[in-house]
């Protein structure tokens, strides 16, 4: 109901911080992130078939199955993005799909927010995600375990 979306609207929006200023210098040289066509296509075929799409409406069925064809146009987009250090409005944005948190929902606390994200956006974030565990791995101490994968 019309209501309830308003309501939850309302109390995640709450939430909503505006951004900070980023730093205006590097700490130290990083070598530049260059998306490939093959690790763009890697990337893609990777995909479930039987997720859902996101706000953009493109299915993962569809990067998987024209992974070869998208590729090389991703990969100008998201190096573009990259280039000039922003990302395109259309990456940002997201479902706020509302799932209950228990079976009974006496109010707005009784749901958690989950966020349906676009497939390519996912798809770029990994790439990049890819990038910084490469680069930050060698600088971070052997015996952190906690929040790193395996």
């Amino acid at each position: 109901n019309q209501q309830l979306a308003d309501d939850l609207n309302e109390f995640y929006c709450r939430f909503e911080k505006t951004p900070l200023t980023p730093p205006t210098t590097l700490l130290s040289p990083t070598p530049a992130l260059q998306i490939r066509e093959g690790d763009m296509c890697q990337v893609f075929r990777k995909n479930k078939r039987r997720k859902a799409p996101g706000p953009d409406g493109v299915a993962p069925a569809c990067l998987k199955t024209c992974a070869d064809q998208l590729a090389p146009i991703f990969s100008q987009i998201f190096n573009r993005s990259l280039e000039l250090c922003e990302v395109p409005s259309c990456f940002k944005r997201s479902a706020i799909i509302p799932v209950p948190k228990k079976h009974k929902i006496t109010g707005l606390n009784d749901y958690r927010p989950v966020a349906l994200m676009s497939v390519v956006t996912k798809s770029f974030e990994e790439l990049v995600l890819a990038y910084l565990k490469d680069i930050t791995g060698p600088l971070l101490d052997p015996l952190q375990f906690a929040y790193r994968a395996n």
